[in-house]
């Protein structure tokens, strides 16, 4: 197992990691990283059961420590019992990523109230909740890590998608408010992908048209992401209210 960086939050004993979304894709990745590291993890999901199971077996046949919890986090009651439930199974986290997410397509003729209440609730409400809890949890003289995964369309319009894009937008918001309060014990920061993966049930179609145009000419990786976040994590200290683009110069317009 590689060394873990001194900047890295330092109580060994207290190394859990909790990512939201984190049965599969980015979240999923993200969560083999840390195991990687020596992070307990706390795989969270809302309806990808089977995927999260195959996670904890693969990180615990690895040699490492991993639990499934299952939470709709459209309510805002649910992360707080999410958050209760993961510190009392792996202990209070030291590391918390935001990636839980839901992408659908709808215009302004297309917004129903209902529509855009879902998406302020998955992508602020629930994460402004589990950043409180994990504030409040974090032991005396312990540092604390939290990421949130945006989007290019939190800084760009994106009319198509209004719903996620306002939703992201108000995400990123939160990350520099809550960096403001929470600091210096907690730094927080924001990851915003590009042109990595393809929405879920698309087949795979999209990526190549929408990094074309990019300066670097092609779509990222997961890895790509995967660095990003564990450099925030692990090498940034001085770091936080901070962003870094994953989008090839989407983000330059």
């Amino acid at each position: 197992m590689p060394p873990v960086p001194e900047s890295a939050p330092r109580d060994r004993d207290g190394r859990v990691a909790l990512v939201t979304g984190g049965a599969r894709r980015i979240g999923a990745a993200l969560a083999r990283a840390l195991a990687a590291r020596g992070y307990a993890i706390a795989v969270h999901h809302r309806s990808s059961a089977p995927e999260a199971a195959a996670l904890v077996r693969e990180i615990e046949g690895a040699g490492g420590r991993a639990r499934a919890f299952a939470a709709d986090l459209d309510d805002v009651r649910a992360a707080e019992r999410l958050f209760a439930e993961v510190t009392a199974a792996l202990g209070a986290p030291r590391v918390l990523i935001h990636n839980a997410s839901r992408f659908e397509r709808a215009s302004l003729d297309e917004v129903e109230p209902e529509l855009l209440r879902r998406e302020l609730a998955l992508h602020v409400e629930s994460p402004l909740a589990l950043s409180r809890a994990f504030a409040a949890a974090l032991p005396d003289g312990a540092e604390g890590r939290i990421v949130a995964l945006l989007d290019w369309r939190a800084s760009l319009p994106d009319p198509e998608v209004l719903p996620y894009t306002i939703a992201k937008s108000a995400l990123l918001a939160l990350v520099r408010n809550l960096a403001v309060e929470l600091g210096p014990r907690v730094t927080v920061n924001g990851v915003a992908p590009g042109a990595i993966l393809p929405p879920s049930g698309s087949g795979g179609k999209g990526l190549a048209d929408l990094s074309a145009d990019l300066p670097a000419r092609r779509a990222g990786t997961v890895e790509d992401v995967v660095e990003a976040c564990l450099f925030l994590i692990e090498r940034a200290p001085y770091t936080t209210g901070a962003v870094i683009p994953v989008d090839g110069g989407r983000h330059l317009g």
